[in-house]
């Protein structure tokens, strides 16, 4: 996420609300992420009328830089001798661990499972828009072949996410078509999946289980992916609030 940030301010200085509107995870991340880059010397802010404008570091960039390339150089002649000393052996591709959490809501499996996929507008952040305008709805379309998507109040339109199972009331599995910059990625074959399990413990309690895997499918940048989805900010927000809404509604 702090790579994605620096990204965000190589193309200009701007403030947390700007930069958490482009991010999934809340103001307050931002700004944690933003002391830790400013306390590494990677960036400068400076008062603006009400507001703290963020820029990058030149001089904390470059020295970083330096610092980048003697260590690149060094890997490299390393990579280099590995090769030659095993030209034979077949290098396999990282595979990313699977995000996952687990909670238990005070609710029968078949309310579980309806909160989620009904009410899924009022457990993802309105602050998470990939839009250019704020979100008026999200919307979970509850079939296989069905989107997520949100509603801007302009009446545009971000489907962000594809239904792929939909077993009501114990699993369902959804694609996550964002990349790791933070856009839409059009290609299924790039974008990884997120499996929403409900199990019964009792009459009244259900157990809820998120994994959301194959994140290594996003190649170039699939670590900001997991990341963005595994830190406070990412699922185990979302999951935070769906427990607040089943409280609210029993």
């Amino acid at each position: 996420m702090r790579r994605t940030i620096v990204e965000r301010l190589a193309e200009r200085p701007q403030a947390v609300g700007e930069l958490a509107s482009a991010l999934p995870i809340s103001r307050p991340a931002v700004s944690q992420h933003l002391k830790v880059l400013k306390d590494a010397g990677l960036v400068l802010d400076r008062a603006v009328g009400t507001r703290r404008i963020y820029q990058l570091n030149p001089d904390g960039m470059g020295a970083l830089r330096a610092q980048l390339d003697r260590f690149w150089s060094r890997a490299l002649a390393t990579y280099q001798q590995v090769v030659e000393e095993h030209s034979g052996e077949v290098m396999t591709h990282t595979q990313a661990d699977p995000v996952q959490l687990q909670i238990v809501v005070n609710a029968p499996v078949e309310r579980a499972f309806a909160l989620f996929t009904e009410r899924f507008d009022a457990i993802k952040p309105r602050e998470h828009n990939l839009l250019t305008v704020p979100i008026a709805e999200t919307v979970f379309e509850p079939r296989v072949g069905g989107h997520i998507y949100d509603r801007g109040e302009d009446g545009s339109v971000c489907r962000w996410a594809r239904v792929l199972a939909y077993e009501p009331p114990n699993r369902l599995v959804f694609s996550w078509d964002i990349n790791g910059h933070w856009q839409i990625e059009t290609d299924p074959a790039k974008t990884s999946e997120v499996e929403v399990r409900f199990i019964a413990e009792t009459a009244d309690r259900t157990r809820v289980e998120l994994e959301h895997r194959n994140i290594e499918r996003h190649g170039d940048g699939w670590e900001a992916v997991r990341a963005g989805v595994g830190e406070q900010g990412g699922w185990p927000h979302y999951l935070q609030r769906y427990v607040a809404l089943v409280d609210q509604d029993g």
